[in-house]
């Protein structure tokens, strides 16, 4: 690819693909409370949104290199920018489950490729220093958008414009198109290109809905359905190891995967694992745990979540100064997993009624760090022995963003099958100790009865009574499932911390 300029249309470019794709992504995932309301759909019907919108993710990056060496850059990101505003303004007007169903789905058309070739992009700069502005460009987007989303979306809400969110997606979108003229429109000779089999890619497209279909149906049918929910896991994941089989045996491939059979490459690959992983598993607590469990409105969990992964940007804008003079990364390693342990930690000891400013922002900060200091020198370290080769860095960009999808829905589930294992633990325990026949329920009964009867016949303040008592018990087992989530994060964090301080692959 030849240099494009001038850089800083460039430069705009890189940084705001990556923004609005983690932007979109995080006002959705805050809001999926209410735009289920608003839209007329079940858990269950949202659960196939997300597992539709992931699994046309994974199909659509594993063809991005394929369509950019027929149609070039330019057109490539013009046309996935296209496809973002339109499946945004699809949503933004659906009334009701279908209608946003298709909508999400043509987003993905467009927004699954935005990190791919944002991070593509920066290649365009030629060697030099000047390279790492467009790392800076993609973190610093990455990291705003992030921040941002959960902000946003609680102010939406609380106004109660819902669609907004679409229409900033779609605004955002169009805004950017003249700056895709920086792009280049090469193309590749047919002889040179890459090759898609349909075989190959239906059992891609199916292997990756199966699976992701079953990782989301798992929040509301893990123990009701574990049967047929274990059928479609192996229908999938067989499907997705055909995939991969067929690929690696293929003389025209269109992913290189035996090529991605590289030490430091597989490492890094194991580092993003588990950070998407954990960016699912928090993303999907941490907002619950502010509202359900904290008894927090829209509105403070929103500005708290963002405000705390905030401190990412702060932490991008030192690591940039940093990087350069001191690259070596067990260090930030180190730190990254420490922050995530002191994070997991803080969490762990809330309390029902914690001081936010003093004990939920500390921990949501050092949450930030942690995603802030991990994932850019991941990314900086990670490709360095695939970088020889310009198809094979596109494939291993997109092999990781595939695996990307994968894993926040991995975290979603474990989280959520975790929560409801403990919850459900939890209650039975509270349950046995405070019943009809314990001084400590009678109590309890008695002074919620009391304050009820002061607007209504002791016979309903006295149901309204055990109702209360019942929704405490509720909030405090979700609650205790919450502090368990973290201290098992902790550990996981500290052991993290050790691995890093030994592994000689990445260092």
């Amino acid at each position: 690819m030849k240099p494009a300029k001038p850089q800083g249309l460039l430069l705009l470019t890189i940084g705001a693909l990556t923004s609005i794709d983690f932007l979109q992504n995080g006002m959705v995932a805050f809001a999926t409370a209410p735009i289920m309301g608003e839209i007329g759909a079940s858990p269950e019907e949202y659960s196939t949104v997300a597992a539709a919108y992931a699994s046309v993710a994974v199909v659509v990056i594993a063809l991005q290199r394929w369509m950019v060496e027929r149609v070039g850059w330019r057109r490539y990101v013009q046309a996935a920018l296209g496809a973002a505003a339109i499946g945004a303004i699809l949503c933004a007007t659906a009334e009701s489950y279908p209608g946003f169903l298709v909508g999400r789905m043509v987003m993905a058309l467009g927004c699954a490729g935005m990190l791919t070739s944002s991070r593509l992009a920066v290649n365009l700069i030629p060697p030099s220093p000047g390279r790492f502005l467009g790392i800076k460009a993609l973190a610093t987007g990455i990291c705003c958008g992030t921040a941002i989303g959960p902000w946003l979306a609680s102010v939406i809400v609380t106004a109660d414009r819902w669609p907004l969110i679409f229409w900033l997606v779609a605004a955002a979108a169009l805004a950017l198109l003249p700056a895709t003229s920086v792009l280049p429109t090469a193309t590749l000779a047919p002889a040179q290109r890459s090759d898609a089999h349909p075989v190959r890619l239906a059992a891609l497209a199916v292997g990756s809905f199966l699976l992701l279909f079953v990782l989301q149906r798992s929040y509301y049918d893990f123990y009701a359905d574990q049967l047929w929910l274990m059928i479609g896991a192996v229908a999938g994941a067989s499907a997705l190891l055909a995939f991969i089989w067929t690929e690696s045996r293929s003389a025209r491939p269109l992913l290189k995967l035996r090529s991605l059979v590289e030490p430091r490459y597989l490492s890094g690959l194991a580092l993003f694992t588990f950070c998407y992983v954990t960016l699912g598993a928090n993303g999907y607590l941490l907002p619950i745990m502010l509202q359900r469990s904290l008894g927090h409105s829209w509105s403070t969990a929103g500005q708290f979540y963002a405000l705390g992964l905030g401190a990412g940007v702060a932490t991008w804008l030192t690591m940039s100064r940093l990087l350069p003079r001191w690259p070596s990364p067990r260090k930030y390693f180190v730190a990254g997993f420490l922050a995530l342990a002191a994070s997991a930690w803080l969490m762990s000891r809330t309390t029902p009624a914690p001081d936010l400013w003093g004990h939920i922002l500390p921990a949501l900060a050092l949450y930030g760090v942690f995603i802030m200091m991990l994932m850019p020198v991941t990314a900086m370290q990670t490709f360095n022995g695939v970088m020889h080769d310009e198809s094979v860095f596109s494939h291993a960009q997109q092999t990781k963003n595939m695996l990307g999808q994968m894993g926040q829905a991995l975290g979603v589930t474990l989280a959520t099958v975790g929560q409801q294992w403990l919850t459900t633990w939890h209650y039975s325990t509270l349950h046995g100790a405070i019943n009809p026949a314990s001084p400590q329920y009678q109590e309890t009964h008695a002074r919620f009865t009391a304050a009820f009867s002061n607007s209504m016949d002791p016979v309903r303040a006295a149901e309204l009574a055990t109702a209360q008592i019942a929704q405490v018990l509720a909030q405090q087992s979700a609650l205790l499932a919450n502090l368990d989530h973290f201290r098992a994060l902790a550990v996981v964090a500290v052991l993290a911390v050790a691995v890093s301080l030994v592994q000689k692959v990445i260092r």
